[in-house]
């Protein structure tokens, strides 16, 4: 084996070994990227309950019953 044949050898080995490298980081961030998303939908979910949960108590402050109670209440 000649000294070319070896430094070619060399060559693809170090290829291969970045090719390889370079696909696991890409799918260790493809797994990072699906674990991000299901989080950003479990936060979103949440989100909209809350605002459900406003708008709820939004009603409940300004509903005129509400308002009539309370003054029944001071007055007793």
């Amino acid at each position: 084996m000649g000294v070319f044949e070896m430094v070619a050898i060399i060559v693809v080995i170090g290829c291969v070994t970045s090719s390889i490298d370079n696909w696991v980081k890409h799918r260790e961030k493809a797994r990072k990227n699906l674990a991000q998303d299901g989080e950003i939908a479990t936060l979103r979910g949440e989100v909209g309950r809350l605002a459900e949960r406003v708008r709820v108590l939004e009603r409940l402050a300004t509903d005129e019953d509400s308002r009539l109670r309370s003054e029944f209440r001071k007055l007793a």
